[in-house]
């Protein structure tokens, strides 16, 4: 990571020096710890190849990580990301190298910030994993520094288009969690380790002490990873959440699931297409974070080349113990699996967990 640069090094047109990252089986189990997904295509390779994939894959926040450390080795830690996207074209699989490549595509000034704007690929032997538009705020050339963000709460707009009956009833309910777990500077540095982000804010307190800061934060990237459930409720089956020990229950036993929102199914399996996140006040060390979670689009049923399923769209919005917004985070996700006896245009039951997921 270099030290530091400023907006006027951020030339339209400039490439950044490839990457290559090596997916090994301990990636995995570095990625399991660093962002507490628990999901068995991410590490059990048995089990993800029966679900007809290569084998076991990365997830999309690993993908997020390495994105998010990529263009940070280039800006240095002076700099701070404000938004990014991720757009799923194919799985990473251990075995795999992944090549992360970028370039600077716009740069201008909106009110106190001065923006740099990225398009970023990872790719594998076998052609483009994933695609992100990340934009980040850079020191202005006169040494001003990049001030600390916030966000102010939207509401997430419903579309009103041709939802499904079912999935339109969810529109407007949302589901409000709080994650299990404080923000730890343990759980910061496994999410460094996993993709070997040096960026000293997230682990040098003397360094993060002296910033615009004052103290440890955690990467923004890492935002999904706060509502996660706890490793032992988490799994295809979530009644049944290990796959290898089918008859054990989750532990502890996991409060009931609000109807509709985040985990609203109208399919048995689900990956996740598109991810745009945008980032606001820090995430400190001992912060307990709530998401508010809200279904705010549904396609009609379409045949896709995984078969009949639904896009759903749902917005995430993050807020810390002082109703301060720290992010929010809008998914859209391919609910799959939908029996072909149905045939297009017919809508199954809305449940609120599904029997087999397989997220991107």
């Amino acid at each position: 990571m270099v030290d530091g640069r400023v907006w006027a090094d951020a030339e339209v047109g400039l490439r950044l020096a490839p990457l290559s990252f090596p997916i090994s089986f301990k990636t995995l189990m570095l990625e399991a710890a660093g962002t507490r997904d628990f999901m068995p295509y991410h590490h059990n390779r048995e089990y993800a190849k029966a679900t007809g994939s290569r084998d076991a894959f990365v997830n999309t926040m690993f993908l997020q990580a390495l994105f998010a450390r990529y263009v940070a080795d280039w800006s240095g830690p002076d700099s701070q990301p404000v938004s990014a996207t991720l757009t799923m074209v194919s799985q990473l699989c251990v075995g795999d190298v992944a090549e992360v490549s970028g370039a600077v595509t716009r740069t201008w000034i909106e009110g106190p910030d001065a923006l740099v704007e990225f398009q970023l690929a990872v790719a594998s032997h076998l052609g483009r994993t994933a695609v992100s538009t990340a934009v980040i705020a850079m020191p202005r050339n006169d040494g001003a520094p990049v001030r600390v963000r916030s966000l102010t709460p939207e509401h997430a707009s419903a579309s009103d288009g041709h939802i499904p009956a079912e999935a339109r009833a969810q529109l407007g309910r949302v589901t409000v969690t709080r994650s299990p777990y404080p923000v730890s500077e343990a759980q910061i540095m496994y999410w460094c380790e996993m993709v070997r982000d040096a960026n000293p804010l997230f682990q040098d307190a003397g360094y993060a002490r002296a910033s615009r800061f004052g103290g440890i934060t955690a990467p923004p990237a890492s935002l999904m990873i706060w509502s996660k459930d706890r490793a032992t409720q988490i799994g295809v089956d979530s009644m049944h959440p290990d796959v290898d020990l089918p008859a054990q229950l989750p532990w502890p036993a996991p409060a009931p699931a609000p109807p509709g929102g985040y985990r609203m199914r109208l399919a048995t399996q689900v990956i996740a297409q598109n991810i745009v996140s945008r980032f606001g006040a820090p995430i400190r060390p001992g912060d307990l974070l709530t998401m508010s979670s809200e279904m705010t689009n549904c396609s009609p049923l379409k045949r896709t080349k995984l078969g009949l399923g639904y896009f759903v769209t749902f917005r995430d919005t993050y807020s810390n113990q002082n109703d301060e917004v720290v992010g929010d985070v809008t998914k859209t996700i391919l609910q799959y699996g939908v029996p072909e006896k149905g045939g297009e245009g017919t809508e199954p039951a809305v449940g609120q967990d599904s029997d087999r997921r397989r997220p991107s």
